[in-house]
C-alpha cells in the first residue's frame, strides 16, 4: 500500500503491509470518524444458552469443584491425570468444534460463559481450556482450513487431543515482523512435497508436559518461508510467513516447561523444532499468509480472556461483599464507611460493564460482525479493572490478603485466595498481546481513514486530493455541528449518556482532524497521544455497552442496575471531564450520600445477581 510505504519506515513498513486489509466496520472505528453505530447495538438482545450449551456448564461444574483443587495445583504446578480424563469424558476439548467433527458445537458467546465459571474458580485449567479452544489448531483449522484439513484435524481434537499456538521467540515479542523460524520447501519430481521448518519458540502454552515431554500432540507454528536458512535476515519487508500444522512426534521435535510466578499449573515453555518434515498438506491457508491468518485466529480468540477475567471479577465482589459484611470497625460493618464502600461499589460496576462487553462482543462474533477493535479493547479494559479490583480487595482484607489460604484455614478464618488471585492475574496485563502494544494497535487502526486519506494532500496529488476531499468534509461536518435532537417525546432513562457518546465521539474526530493536520507524518510515532485516542474510543465503547446491556429485558428491572449504571458511567465522565482535587462539586460516583446507599443495597444482596455463573468456594 503506498500509503503505509510512504508513512511508515522499517518494522513499521513491515507491520502495515501485513494489516488485514478490510474496511473496518464495527462500533470502534466510527467513533473515531464522529460516528456512533448504535445499530450495532440495537440489533442484538441478549443470546440464550442451546440446550447443549446448558448441560455442558451443569456437567462442567461438578467436574470443577469435586476434581479441580486449585490449591494444590498451585502448590504441585501440575494438573492431574484425572482432570485430563473427566475433561475428556465432557468433551471440554471440543467446546467450540462443530457437531459435525465430535465437537460441542458451542457459540462464541456461550463459550464465554464457560470461561467464566472457569475463571471463577482456577486459572490454571482456565489456561489449559483456553489455549486448546481459543487459539489452539482448532480455531485456525476452522478459520482458514480445507475440508481435507477439518476432516483429519478436528475430530482429533475434539476427542481431547490437545493443541497450542507457537509464535513468540526470544527476539520476537511484539514484533512478530522479527520471527527467525524458517521453513524451506521440500520438491520431489518438481513437485511441492512439505517443508523442513526450524524454529525456537518460546511461552508456548499447552506444549510442554514436562521437559522433554509434549503435552500438545498438534502445534501451529508460524515460520518464515525461505529457500537458504541466512534469508531469514533479509529487509523486513520482504519476508513471508506460513502457518504450518505440526504433529510434535514428527523427529526433531523437542520441549522444556517453564516456572513461573503464578498460573504454576500452566504447560507454557519452549518449542525447538530441527529440520522437522511437515508436508505441504499441513499448510494452512497461502504460501505467504500465514502471519495474517495467525493473527485473524487471534481476534475471536482473544475474547475469551476476558469472560475469564469476569469469573474472577464476580469472585472478586462475591469476596468483597463477604469481608464488608462481616468485618466490624467502630461500630459498623467496614462496607457501611464510604471509603470501604466506593471500593465495593466500584467493583460491582466494573461487573455490570464487563459482563456488558463479554455479552455484545460474543453476539458480534457470532453474527460475524467485525470485532477486530472491540476483541482488543475488551482485552485491555478486562485485564486492568481486574487489577485494580485486585488491589481493592487486597485493601479491604488487610493482611489476611497477604496470607496464604492454608494459613487462613489452620486460624479460621475464610480461606481468600487473593494473594494467588493476584498473582495469577499478573500475566493478564501482557498475553494475547500487551495491553500496551494493544493500545497503540487500537489507535492506529482507528486512524487508517485519516492515513489513507491524508496521503493525497502530502502528496500533493490533485486527482486523489478529490478523492479524498469528502472523507474529510463529512467528518468536519459531523464534528464540528450540534447534536441531533431526540425526536421521542418521553425522556429515554439512559437519554443522557447516549447523547454523552455521541458528544464524545465528536470531540475525538475534531481533535483527531487537529492533531492530523498539525503533525501530519510526525503523528505516526507520538504514542503518547496515540494512547489517549484509543483509551477515549475504548471507555465510550464500555458505557455503549454498559447502557446495551442495562436496558435489556431481564437487565433492566433488575435492583442496583440503573444506579450502579449511573456510577460507571459518571466514573468514565471523570476520565473525559476531571473534577478539580478541590472542588466540592460531587457526581454520582464521589458523592458520600450515593456511595453509601449503594454499598448498603449490596451489602444487603441486592445485587448478589451480579455474582452469578460463577463457583463460589467454601467460607470455613
Amino acid at each position: 500500500m503506498a500509503t503505509a510505504e510512504k508513512i511508515f519506515q522499517g518494522s513499521l513498513a513491515a507491520a502495515e503491509a501485513s494489516r488485514d486489509t478490510k474496511t473496518y466496520t464495527g462500533f470502534m472505528s466510527g467513533l473515531f470518524e464522529g460516528i456512533v453505530r448504535r445499530r450495532l447495538f440495537a440489533s442484538y438482545a441478549l443470546p440464550t444458552m442451546s440446550a447443549a450449551a446448558t448441560d455442558f456448564v451443569e456437567r462442567l461444574r461438578p467436574v470443577l469443584v469435586e476434581q479441580v483443587d486449585p490449591e494444590r495445583i498451585d502448590r504441585e504446578a501440575e494438573i492431574g491425570e484425572e482432570v485430563f480424563a473427566a475433561f475428556r469424558e465432557i468433551g471440554a476439548f471440543g467446546i467450540k468444534i462443530p457437531t459435525a467433527y465430535g465437537g460441542l458445537g458451542l457459540s462464541q458467546s456461550e463459550y464465554h460463559t464457560v470461561a467464566t465459571l472457569l475463571g471463577s474458580h482456577d486459572a490454571s485449567t482456565t489456561v489449559l481450556i483456553s489455549a486448546h479452544n481459543s487459539i489452539g489448531v482448532a480455531e485456525p483449522v476452522k478459520l482458514v482450513g480445507n475440508l481435507e484439513q477439518k476432516q483429519r484435524f478436528l475430530p482429533r481434537l475434539a476427542k481431547g487431543e490437545i493443541s497450542g499456538f507457537a509464535l513468540t521467540e526470544k527476539d520476537a515479542g511484539c514484533d512478530i515482523w522479527d520471527i527467525k523460524s524458517y521453513a524451506i520447501p521440500v520438491q520431489e519430481d518438481g513437485e511441492m512435497i512439505g517443508y523442513r521448518v526450524t524454529a525456537d519458540k518460546l511461552y508456548t502454552t499447552n506444549a510442554p508436559r514436562r521437559d522433554k515431554e509434549f503435552l500438545a500432540s498438534l502445534l501451529i507454528v508460524i515460520a518464515q518461508i525461505v529457500k537458504a536458512p541466512h534469508e531469514v535476515h533479509r529487509p523486513k519487508e520482504e519476508r513471508q510467513f506460513g502457518a504450518f500444522v505440526v504433529e510434535t512426534s514428527s523427529p526433531g521435535c523437542s520441549c522444556a516447561r517453564l516456572e513461573f510466578l503464578g498460573v504454576r499449573g500452566i504447560y507454557n515453555g519452549e518449542v525447538h523444532l530441527r529440520d522437522v518434515f511437515v508436508p505441504v498438506e499441513n499448510r494452512l491457508g497461502e504460501e505467504g499468509k500465514g502471519l495474517r491468518r495467525a493473527l485473524e485466529s487471534l481476534t475471536v480468540g482473544r475474547l475469551t480472556l476476558p469472560a475469564a477475567c469476569l469469573g474472577v471479577l464476580k469472585k472478586c465482589l462475591w469476596l468483597a461483599r463477604v469481608r464488608a459484611q462481616s468485618r466490624v470497625q467502630y461500630d459498623h460493618p467496614i462496607g457501611e464507611h464510604t471509603d470501604i464502600g466506593s471500593k465495593l461499589v466500584a467493583m460491582a460496576s466494573r461487573v455490570l460493564a464487563l459482563e456488558a462487553l463479554v455479552k455484545i462482543t460474543g453476539v458480534w462474533a457470532d453474527a460475524k460482525q467485525d470485532v477486530r477493535l472491540e476483541s482488543a479493547a475488551a482485552k485491555i479494559l478486562a485485564t486492568e479493572w481486574l487489577l485494580e479490583s485486585l488491589l481493592d480487595l487486597f485493601r479491604l482484607y488487610g493482611g489476611r490478603a497477604f496470607e496464604t489460604p492454608d494459613s487462613l484455614r489452620l486460624r479460621g478464618e475464610i480461606p481468600a485466595p487473593i494473594e494467588r488471585m493476584i498473582r495469577d492475574s499478573l500475566i493478564n496485563l501482557i498475553w494475547e498481546g500487551t495491553n500496551g502494544i494493544l493500545n497503540l494497535w487500537i489507535g492506529r487502526e482507528g486512524l487508517e481513514g485519516y492515513f489513507k486519506q491524508g496521503q493525497a494532500f502530502l502528496d500533493m496529488q490533485v486527482k486523489a486530493m478529490l478523492h479524498a476531499t469528502p472523507f474529510f468534509v463529512k467528518v468536519v461536518s459531523r464534528s464540528f455541528n450540534g447534536l441531533p435532537a431526540y425526536k421521542n417525546g418521553a425522556a429515554h432513562p439512559y437519554e443522557a449518556w447516549e447523547r454523552f457518546v455521541e458528544e464524545k465521539s465528536r470531540e475525538l474526530a475534531r481533535k483527531i482532524l487537529l492533531v492530523t493536520a498539525r503533525h501530519r507524518r510526525r503523528l505516526v510515532p507520538k504514542q503518547m497521544l496515540m494512547r489517549r485516542f484509543s483509551k477515549a474510543s475504548m471507555h465510550l465503547l464500555a458505557v455503549e455497552s454498559a447502557l446495551w446491556y442495562a436496558s435489556q429485558q431481564g437487565i433492566n428491572d433488575r435492583p442496583l442496575a440503573h444506579g450502579l449504571l449511573t456510577y460507571f458511567c459518571s466514573r468514565v465522565k471523570e476520565d473525559f471531564e476531571p473534577t478539580p482535587l478541590l472542588s466540592t462539586r460531587t457526581s454520582c460516583w464521589d458523592d458520600d450520600t450515593t456511595v453509601y446507599h449503594l454499598a448498603k443495597d449490596i451489602l444487603a444482596g441486592k445485587a448478589e445477581w451480579l455474582e452469578d455463573g460463577i463457583i463460589k468456594m467454601p467460607l470455613a
